[in-house]
């Protein structure tokens, strides 16, 4: 039997959907594009750390993550892993087959078959942080690292949520050490990058690997513990302090890719700042950075996001390739076109379909006859899990 729910606390404020948010992903991956284009464009370099829009969606996915959990927890007692799993799967890996099956049939006749494969293949089974960091080897699908790191961190972290708080008693508070270990994995990833700052054998390594990467989610899972109980001070002024200061650090120049300033100061500025933008928001739903954030054209980028994470170098890329020189203005708009249209196609005829799937899955198990003796579950049961299944929960994504 599980421990009781109530060993998690009651949340200060019921997360619900929270539009903002998907404001916050719209930003975050309009950034990464900005960033991205001048290596195949014509755009100048006006977003050297635009980079860091990619420890927002970090910092943002681990507070939804440890938001939900906490919430399962609290509602049965414990955590569903084989459903939580599922749920990633569904929305991550439908999506990214299909960009990984058109990388390999257009790059592979390039390059050469294994050459584009091994790279695809690492991808897939969520290793691009390894390969990258440490060996280099992922080429024109690099930008995958960090759904590896995303992933190895959600390896541990929701089995560790689940064990602290099913420890029939053991733990007294749960709470706090669930802060102390994501803490510990900050202080473990700061701990290198300050290390290792002026190596030049391990420069990828610093940017890429999961273990100098991964503070990004522990500080939102951070946030989130913080936030089940607390209210941070002056939301309004610190969402729009938080705000600034992200808007800082992707125009300046230091916090390029390759900067030792990146390394020491400028991620931990970037992550904090993340933070408290999301929690400022979720607290603050009827502030006026909320509602900006929560404008419908904002909102459907960010609820796209994933696929133009996914999509957002290979139309740039390859017509650069083709064509032999850079695509110029007309262009690049045109290649965000194609890549708009490639992402749209790719969430209304795979991506969502294999979502309503899951949770069609999820929500109608098989019917299993109950042991001798065991009252089977009631039609009222059957109705609130059937209403909490079709819950609009907040997607989670790169």
């Amino acid at each position: 039997m599980p421990a009781p729910a109530t060993r998690v606390p009651p949340p200060r404020q019921r997360l619900g959907y929270r539009p903002a948010l998907d404001g916050i992903r719209a930003l975050s991956i309009v950034a990464v594009i900005v960033f991205h284009t001048p290596g195949w464009g014509s755009l100048p370099r006006v977003l050297p750390g635009g980079h860091l829009g990619v420890t927002v969606f970090f910092v943002l996915s681990g507070y939804l993550i440890t938001t939900l959990l906490l919430g399962e927890l609290r509602r049965t007692g414990d955590v569903d892993l084989p459903a939580f799993y599922l749920r990633r799967a569904a929305r991550l890996l439908p999506g990214l087959l299909v960009v990984s099956v058109l990388h390999t049939v257009f790059w592979s006749s390039l390059d050469g078959v294994l050459k584009t494969l091994l790279p695809v293949l690492a991808a897939l089974l969520y290793l691009g942080s390894v390969f990258a960091g440490f060996w280099g080897l992922m080429g024109k699908i690099t930008w995958s690292w960090s759904l590896s790191v995303e992933e190895h961190f959600y390896f541990g972290w929701p089995p560790l949520l689940r064990r602290l708080f099913r420890s029939g008693g053991r733990c007294r508070h749960p709470m706090r050490l669930a802060a102390l270990a994501a803490l510990a994995v900050v202080g473990i990833a700061v701990a290198v990058r300050v290390t290792f700052v002026d190596s030049v054998r391990w420069h990828d390594m610093l940017y890429f690997s999961t273990f100098t990467r991964m503070d990004a989610l522990a500080v939102g899972c951070l946030a989130a513990l913080a936030a089940w109980r607390y209210r941070l001070p002056f939301a309004r002024c610190a969402g729009w302090l938080a705000a600034g200061t992200l808007l800082y650090c992707c125009v300046s120049p230091e916090l390029s890719i390759g900067h030792a300033s990146l390394n020491t100061w400028g991620l931990p500025l970037g992550t904090g700042a993340a933070a408290v933008l999301v929690v400022s928001v979720v607290q603050r739903p009827d502030a006026l950075l909320a509602r900006l954030l929560a404008v419908r054209p904002l909102v459907h980028v960010g609820v796209v996001s994933y696929g133009l994470y996914l999509w957002n170098l290979f139309p740039g890329s390859a017509v650069q390739h083709l064509t032999g020189h850079r695509v110029g203005p007309v262009g690049t708009v045109l290649c965000w076109l194609a890549m708009l249209a490639a992402v749209e196609l790719s969430y209304w005829l795979v991506e969502r379909p294999v979502q309503t799937w899951a949770r069609a899955r999820l929500r109608d198990p098989r019917p299993v006859r109950a042991p001798r003796g065991e009252v089977p579950a009631s039609e009222c049961t059957r109705q609130v899990l059937a209403r909490t299944a079709s819950w609009r929960v907040p997607v989670v994504v790169r």
